[in-house]
């Protein structure tokens, strides 16, 4: 028991560091590709387009979204 008080301070920045970086390299990128893909689906503009021109732009906006997120 006397460890554990002795190296709480240790253990609690470890802690916050497994958490950042659960954070930084799980958490977050999934939930930019999540309103990456919804925005691309939803953007209006897209309205119009049909077969391989929809699909371009769909993924050419994909593919700026993440950008602008720092993920590519």
């Amino acid at each position: 028991m006397n460890k554990i008080k002795e190296y709480k301070g240790i253990i609690i920045l470890v802690l916050i560091f497994v958490l950042g970086a659960f954070y930084w390299f799980e958490y977050r990128p999934t939930k930019i590709k999540e309103r990456c893909s919804a925005d691309a689906r939803f953007d209006t503009r897209a309205d119009t387009l049909f077969g391989d021109e929809y699909q371009k732009f769909i993924n050419d906006y994909y593919d700026d979204c993440l950008m602008r997120f720092g993920l590519k």
